[in-house]
């Protein structure tokens, strides 16, 4: 009797072990909920419509002065100064420098001159001597010698040797000269086109609004702004004036959480400046691949291009910060599961099913998912039971 009652005691303890064990493991089951599919993103209202102003010249130059953002202008006011200091010592130190070009033109067109009057002078030299050997150049035997005929002869020869030397030295110094100042006229036109542009920067250091609005200052690829003491280049919009009557939203998701964004998805604004306010748009671009829009972050996002259905111009104002939420998916009565119950094996989807006081190993077949849950489109049904987390060999049937 003793020994029945203690194996019936050992009984009910492995038997609340058991239980125990597996009320450890955490359950969810699985009924149609209505499933959608939302991605996240930020951003801000700009216009859809804009006058872009460019940054003038064709060179870098830094801004010393920005008229104030969101405010009005007039046609003709200044919407900018850039800095003209180091403009002025660019162009003093081209200045200079077309002044020494210039002088060596001189020099080398005096040397030329110099070079060949000394030619000329040796050429009328050897003409003389020519016309003198001519005039007393006697072949007659009975008068000189032989040897003293030979002298004769020899010396005309050098003579005529001596002026084709002349002549191809006068040949040279000209094509010398032609080179030396063919390669003074390239470096003098590149100093002369620097010193130009300098000139021009010089009469462009205000960038002048060729419109009448509101100013909005237009970001760089990392999303900064023009600032007082920034370089800018040549070409970059620093500024646009836009149109207030149709603005857009422009948003950025990331592109871990991008799931297959389209057009024509519907999306639900609020501005920060007004939470309590909701939008509605609709997508009409997505970019074709991911950016980083931080310096110095890897974090990579999609921008989304949103039309907006309702236009405010009292909220809606350029760059006013705001949170969307675009609809992927439209709710709808699905079997979902928590990402967490999907294990992978082999190129398998499976969940832990319960069977009693035990799991099984079923198989399944997976949809579309959000970023929480996945629907199920078959191995389960409406009822189904199954464990949020790992279960313990011992609690697996076939294990």
């Amino acid at each position: 009797m003793k020994a029945s009652f203690a194996m019936l005691a050992i009984a009910f303890l492995l038997l609340g072990c058991a239980q125990d064990e597996q009320s450890s493991i955490p359950l969810f089951t699985v009924t149609k909920t209505p499933f959608s599919i939302e991605v996240a993103g930020f951003g801000e209202i700009q216009a859809s419509q804009s006058q872009k102003i460019m940054t003038p010249g064709r060179r870098p130059m830094t801004i010393s002065w920005l008229k104030d953002e969101n405010s009005i202008v007039q046609k003709g006011d200044i919407i900018a100064r850039f800095d003209a200091q180091q403009i002025l010592k660019d162009s003093r130190e081209e200045e200079l420098e077309l002044m020494l070009l210039q002088q060596d033109i001189v020099k080398s067109n005096a040397q030329q001159n110099q070079a060949k009057q000394d030619i000329d002078s040796d050429q009328s030299f050897v003409k003389y001597e020519f016309d003198f050997t001519d005039r007393f150049a006697i072949d007659d035997l009975r008068i000189y010698s032989q040897l003293e005929i030979i002298d004769t002869l020899a010396n005309r020869d050098f003579l005529e040797a001596k002026d084709d030397f002349l002549t191809w030295k006068e040949t040279s110094i000209v094509e010398q000269h032609n080179n030396e100042m063919a390669v003074l006229d390239i470096r003098k036109t590149g100093v002369e086109t620097k010193f130009n542009q300098h000139q021009q920067a010089l009469s462009s250091l205000e960038v002048i609004s060729p419109f009448s609005g509101l100013l909005v200052y237009e970001k760089d690829r990392r999303g900064e702004k023009p600032a007082i003491g920034q370089t800018v280049f040549p070409g970059r919009p620093i500024a646009q004036i836009p149109n207030l009557d149709d603005m857009q939203a422009a948003l950025f998701v990331q592109a871990n959480d991008a799931i297959d964004l389209a057009q024509g998805q519907a999306v639900e604004i609020r501005l920060d400046a007004f939470p309590d306010t909701l939008f509605n748009g609709e997508v009409v671009n997505v970019s074709g691949f991911p950016r980083s829009i931080e310096r110095g972050n890897p974090v990579t996002y999609f921008e989304i291009v949103v039309s907006l259905l309702e236009q405010d111009k009292r909220m809606m104002q350029p760059g006013r910060k705001l949170s969307a939420k675009i609809e992927v998916k439209s709710p709808s009565d699905k079997l979902v599961v928590p990402l967490q119950a999907l294990y992978f094996d082999d190129g398998s989807t499976y969940v832990y099913l319960k069977n009693g006081n035990r799991f099984t190993k079923r198989l399944v077949s997976s949809g579309r998912k959000n970023l929480y849950v996945v629907e199920i489109t078959e191995g389960l049904t409406d009822g189904d039971v199954i464990a949020l987390s790992l279960p313990e060999p011992t609690q697996v049937q076939g294990s």
